[in-house]
Order: structure tokens, then sequence, then C-alpha cells
């Protein structure tokens, strides 16, 4: 078996510029691929942390608004109202005498009013 100057085996040094276009297409392709694979993971993580700040910001405005709720509640509780309505802005509870009930009317399912009973 005789080997021309320029071979070795099956490998051919000498080859043509089709080929070298053939072989740098298809790396920029492997290399396009990769790089689209790679930025999608990166996307993925950058998606997670937005994800888990997002989650740390909704637990926070959930105790915060609870704790507004009781804030509110405590700050309309009737007891806290007549203190303040006593103390604060000199009234007195009227005497029974000056006490006048009204009735409301009902509606009925017509939205009529009605007597009350």
């Amino acid at each position: 078996m005789r080997t021309r100057a320029g071979e070795i085996g099956p490998f051919v040094f000498g080859r043509s510029r089709r080929d070298s276009f053939h072989r740098v297409l298809i790396s920029l392709l492997i290399i396009s691929g990769l790089l689209l694979y790679v930025g999608g993971k990166v996307k993925i993580v950058e998606l997670g942390y937005q994800l888990e700040a997002l989650e740390r910001e909704k637990h926070e405005l959930e105790r915060a608004n609870r704790s507004l709720l009781i804030e509110a509640s405590s700050l309309s509780s009737p007891a806290r109202i007549e203190e303040i309505a006593v103390r604060q802005l000199g009234m007195v509870r009227p005497e029974k005498e000056n006490i006048v009930m009204v009735k409301r009317k009902r509606l009925n399912s017509r939205n009529q009013l009605t007597n009350p009973k």
C-alpha cells in the first residue's frame, strides 16, 4: 500500500474550499445553537430570581396588609371612639328621655316601601 504525499490513511490534508466552507458553516450553526441554548438557560435563571423577589415582596405586602387591618380595627372600635368623644371632645351620653328611636322602613322583594311592624 502506497501513501501519497499529503495523505495519512483516510485523512486527506488537501481539502477543497467547498469542504472548508461546509465545515465553517456547520461549526457556526453548532455554536449558534449552543449560544441560544445557554441564553435560554440564563433567561430562565433570571426569571427565577425575579419570581423569588416578587414572592418576597408579596409576602411583605400581605404582612403589612394584615398589620393595617388590625390597626384599622383597633382605631374604629366603638370603645375607643366613645373614649375620644368623652375625654377629648367633652361629649356626654344623653338622658334616657332625650333618646328618640326611629324605625326604618323596609323594602319588600319588589323594592317597595312597607310599613314597619
